[in-house]
């Protein structure tokens, strides 16, 4: 495994133990709604990037899932992160970082449908290839 699919998956077990965290705050504090939101988006996407990375490695173009997932992982990080902060300590630097990041991880579900179409058309071709030629 390479240095960015390294870092990418450490980076998702950090923002999934920030959801797990942010859960259970969520359970005492105010802004609960607010807080689980965070938690649930953190814990879904840390997982979510974590399987991206795995695929990366079966992949044809996995230059491709791995961008993809670094960009998820960004998104997630600006939203979690930026609510968060909203919530639990009243501070809201660049409050337009929270929609730019939920932005990105809508952006990168479609670019993981695209990336599987990807996939699929050119494993489909590889296939129809090898059958013609037995």
């Amino acid at each position: 495994m390479g240095r960015a699919p390294a870092s990418l998956i450490a980076i998702s077990g950090l923002l999934g133990g920030a959801g797990v965290t942010l859960a259970a705050l969520g359970a005492h504090a105010g802004g609960a709604d607010a807080l689980r939101a965070a938690a649930e988006l953190a814990m879904v996407h840390a997982a979510t990037v974590i399987g991206l990375v795995a695929v990366s490695g079966q992949a044809t173009r996995p230059w491709l899932w791995q961008t993809i997932a670094a960009v998820m992982l960004l998104g997630a990080v600006l939203f979690v992160g930026t609510v968060s902060l909203g919530v639990l300590a009243d501070l809201r630097p660049l409050p337009m970082l929270a929609p730019t990041g939920g932005s990105l991880m809508i952006a990168t579900w479609v670019a993981v449908a695209v990336a599987g179409l990807l996939e699929w058309t050119t494993s489909s071709g590889a296939r129809a290839d090898e059958d013609r030629t037995v």
